[in-house]
């Protein structure tokens, strides 16, 4: 029997066009976003529910049939990143071709970035910009009450965009974001498929090579810094971080081990480290309950916010893996992007972090304004010599939202085509090219740089000696032998 809702919220799924060969290796997270809407609209009186496409693994299709064989909903919300919206796109007409009468609502990053492009390319009536809690609880009133929303008046409805009926732009701005993260109840979990989530394959290298029982957990909302190349701050528009009680944050971690048996934690804050004081109250938090040894966590940090006075703590809290965004090998290069760090500072911090028994995934990217092949060479060099239990070799993207953007359109640089090939695993990925080198020329060097570095004998031996012998088989035969499809030729 079909359930009645007000607001059903859908993740849309795209991991065989994201990472074509690749997929099988690729984490399944919760998306948290559409987890904490559902837990706060829920929490104002709007009956919710959840379908995750992703987790699923269904088509635009095959999720927009279950939805309308499983609820009656009034409303029908999505969020999306860029490499997502094909994706997006594909549900919104998938549910307009069911029921064409449901009101469809499109959210975040995405959406944040381009609200009135979204609006004219794709099948929705409501693009929200920003974090859009309140805002969402406002027009799923006004729906239900059958009224048509026209939010000039309201503070509520900041952020709430559509179309007039002659084709002109309601611009509603920004939606301001909670200034309380305690305000926030916990994430609706109850919603999710929670048994179908799944870790990173590297966080449970020497952990028996079990993915399951896996969630993200967050301690804070925004970024300080602006580096040319993210696009993280167009969802919360001021460069600033609120952060929940370290209370709040281990109750909710309490929760997620006892109710779903959840082991390995992705703490997706943009920068955890960013406070001193934060890091440590969250630490101690976790030690006190008696909860470090029962974590298998990891979390992102910058090099000048690896501080050792710290560090030893995280790990006593189970905090077992921190990647940081090292970027490039040369100083030129990392000048060009405002990244406000040198190769010094790079070796220095990764030295701090090994020392204190933490794993480092190392984040490098090919293909920034300055670079060339000789500065791409001295970053792989860069990666080989720090020789990081792990390491991720992206592309320069320029994504909505991102200053980097502004100036590839200004200088007419070739952007993809299609918001699929935003995906760097894609096999039509476009990276943005730069002066001296094309799209194929960045991709061609980061496949090379990926097997020269997982390939690479003094690597493997690391491997063996901290993982064990089962992981170094499970990343010749599981990582190294899949090859990424690429098909991009500018």
């Amino acid at each position: 029997m079909k359930s009645s809702v007000d607001l059903l919220l859908i993740n849309p799924g795209n991991r065989a066009e994201q990472f074509g060969a690749l997929a099988p290796l690729a984490t399944v997270a919760q998306p948290l976003g559409i987890a904490l809407l559902a837990a706060f609209v829920r929490e104002r009186g709007i009956s919710v529910a959840i379908l995750d496409a992703e987790a699923e693994q269904w088509t635009a299709r095959e999720v927009a049939d279950a939805a309308f064989a499983l609820y009656t909903p009034k409303v029908v919300g999505l969020s999306a990143f860029t490499t997502k919206m094909t994706a997006a796109g594909s549900v919104l007409r998938a549910v307009k071709a069911i029921a064409p009468e449901v009101i469809t609502i499109l959210g975040g990053h995405h959406p944040s970035a381009l609200p009135e492009r979204t609006l004219r390319e794709e099948a929705v009536d409501y693009v929200i910009k920003g974090e859009g809690f309140s805002t969402l609880v406002w027009l799923v009133r006004c729906l239900l009450d059958g009224e048509i929303p026209y939010p000039d008046e309201t503070t509520l409805a900041r952020g709430l965009w559509f179309l007039h009926r002659d084709g002109s732009v309601h611009d509603g701005g920004q939606a301001e974001g909670i200034p309380n993260l305690n305000m926030l109840p916990m994430a609706a979990w109850d919603l999710l498929p929670m048994a179908l989530y799944k870790a990173h394959h590297w966080q449970t290298w020497g952990r028996g090579l079990d993915p399951k029982g896996f969630a993200l957990i967050y301690t804070s909302l925004g970024c300080p810094f602006a580096c040319d190349y993210c696009s993280v701050n167009v969802v919360y528009e001021k460069h600033m971080v609120r952060y929940r009680s370290p209370a709040k944050v281990v109750d909710e971690i309490e929760h997620l081990i006892r109710v779903y048996g959840v082991q390995h934690f992705e703490i997706i804050d943009d920068t955890f480290t960013v406070n001193r004081k934060h890091v440590e109250a969250i630490c101690d938090e976790i030690i006190s309950r008696g909860l470090g040894s029962k974590i298998n966590a990891w979390c992102f940090s910058r090099v000048d916010r690896a501080d050792a006075r710290f560090l030893s703590k995280m790990k006593a809290a189970g905090i077992n893996w921190v990647f940081m965004g090292l970027e490039s090998g040369n100083d030129t290069v990392l000048l060009g992007v405002n990244k406000k760090q040198t190769v010094v500072e790079i070796r220095e911090a990764v030295a701090r972090v090994q020392a204190a028994g933490i794993y480092v995934g190392g984040n490098f990217v090919f293909g920034l304004p300055e670079d060339t092949q000789a500065s791409m060479q001295q970053t792989l060099a860069l990666a080989q010599e720090l020789n990081t239990e792990y390491a991720n070799f992206f592309v320069m993207m320029a994504y909505p939202g991102a200053p980097l953007r502004e100036d590839a359109l200004r200088e007419q640089k070739k952007l993809p085509e299609k918001w699929g090939q935003y995906g760097f695993f894609a096999p039509e990925s476009v990276p943005l090219q730069n002066a001296t080198l094309s799209a194929k020329d960045i991709l061609v060097f980061r496949d090379k740089a990926f097997e020269t570095y997982f390939g690479s004998a003094r690597y493997q031996e690391m491997v063996a000696e901290k993982f064990g012998a089962e992981t170094l088989v499970f990343l010749r035969e599981q990582v190294l032998s899949k090859k990424i499809d690429r098909r991009t030729t500018v």
